[in-house]
């Protein structure tokens, strides 16, 4: 009888230790379910920067200050080829966008005037307007439908326009200064850069 009791224990003993690792079967598979492994790869592309500009010469400008040359615009108080206060002087430089991935800002300012025939810097303003788009200090060129410019919306036509600035205080000087010309060359900084 004891070897019965023994075996009874002993089956006993191994049904209990084969329901423990069934359990633990059971429960490591139930939280196997739940736990997750990932893997991400993360890649950036850096936006294209393809900007040209070119002066209405065929110059092309590939540094920041460069001399252009402006047309004198007929003003009725001014004699015809003459500068001076008032008087206005226009260019026009094409800016290329064509493959740009960023809306850009455009800037334009006059840089050193050193002839002596021209106004000092500050009675000379500058603006400048982006084909139709209102003259100012500074140009935002907005991406077209978040894209890409391209060969269709990507070259802008941008209008330069010095204007002489009437300033009564130095009459004299602005006399001694008017020159005859129908054109006028002055060094203009322009800066394109990121629209942020």
């Amino acid at each position: 009888m004891e070897k019965n009791v023994r075996r009874k224990k002993a089956t006993k003993a191994l049904l209990v230790v084969v329901a423990l690792l069934l359990a633990i079967l059971l429960i490591s598979s139930t939280f196997a379910r739940y736990s997750t492994v990932g893997k991400a790869d993360g890649k950036v592309d850096i936006a294209k920067w393809a900007v040209k500009m070119t002066a209405d010469d065929g110059t092309e400008l590939n540094s920041t200050t460069k001399n252009i040359t402006f047309k004198v615009q007929n003003n009725t108080n001014v004699v015809p080829g003459k500068i001076a206060p008032a008087v206005t002087a226009v260019a026009k430089i094409e800016l290329d966008l064509t493959g740009t991935e960023v809306a850009v800002d455009f800037k334009a300012e006059v840089g050193d005037l050193t002839p002596t025939n021209l106004p000092s810097s500050d009675k000379i303003s500058l603006t400048s307007a982006v084909e139709g788009g209102t003259p100012g200090t500074s140009q935002t060129i907005p991406l077209v439908n978040n894209a890409a410019f391209t060969t269709e919306n990507g070259k802008k036509i941008v209008t330069l326009t010095l204007t002489w600035v009437n300033d009564d205080e130095n009459n004299a000087d602005d006399t001694s200064t008017g020159i005859a010309g129908g054109t006028l060359t002055v060094p203009v900084t322009m800066t394109v850069q990121q629209h942020i």
